[in-house]
């Protein structure tokens, strides 16, 4: 005896037939399956594309000292910038920037109070600008701080930018204010 659910759907139920509840669930496996493997796909090719595009990496040395090849010859109060590309294609350095922004609005829409345009950040053969910057390759640019010009650079409001044709915006770094490495309350040895 069929039930009358049976006859108005058009669907066979598992209590009177149950090969084609079988095949519904088969079914419905098999496109469960497909979905997961779809999903995985295009997870895949997501990040693929995201892997693809430039990624620079920024990293900032506060208070770096050049030691030159003559003696007694050294450079103190720089700033060293170090570029990585690690992404998958090629950009181009445009410009070097020190910006500076009252809070983290102004930054987040890069509305700097003060901008400086480092023109000349090399040092021998490093840091030259505009520089075409492959995969996988590094550039390390110096910046010399100028108490005449901007007062106290880590104060926590300055950031360094590097400026590359791939993008509008800058790729930004804070200069972060010292810390000491002494606890609180102790004096130094000397």
């Amino acid at each position: 005896m069929k039930c009358t659910r049976c006859e108005d759907t058009g669907w066979v139920c598992e209590n009177h037939h149950g090969t084609k509840g079988d095949e519904v669930k088969t079914e419905l496996w098999i496109a469960v399956y497909a979905a997961i493997a779809a999903t995985a796909a295009f997870a895949l090719n997501f990040r693929t594309w995201f892997e693809k595009q430039v990624r620079l990496n920024l990293t900032l040395m506060p208070d770096a000292v050049l030691f030159g090849g003559v003696p007694g010859n050294q450079e103190e109060d720089l700033m060293a910038v170090t570029v990585i590309n690690r992404g998958g294609l090629t950009t181009t350095l445009t410009n070097l920037v020190v910006l500076r922004f009252d809070n983290a609005w102004k930054r987040w829409r890069v509305r700097p109070s003060a901008s400086y345009l480092i023109p000349n950040p090399q040092v021998g053969s490093t840091g030259m600008i505009p520089c075409e910057l492959d995969p996988g390759k590094k550039w390390t640019g110096i910046i010399r701080t100028r108490p005449d010009m901007i007062a106290n650079v880590q104060d926590g409001t300055y950031c360094v930018g590097i400026y590359g044709t791939h993008r509008d915006r800058p790729h930004l770094i804070r200069i972060r204010k010292p810390h000491s490495k002494l606890p609180p309350n102790t004096k130094p040895l000397s």
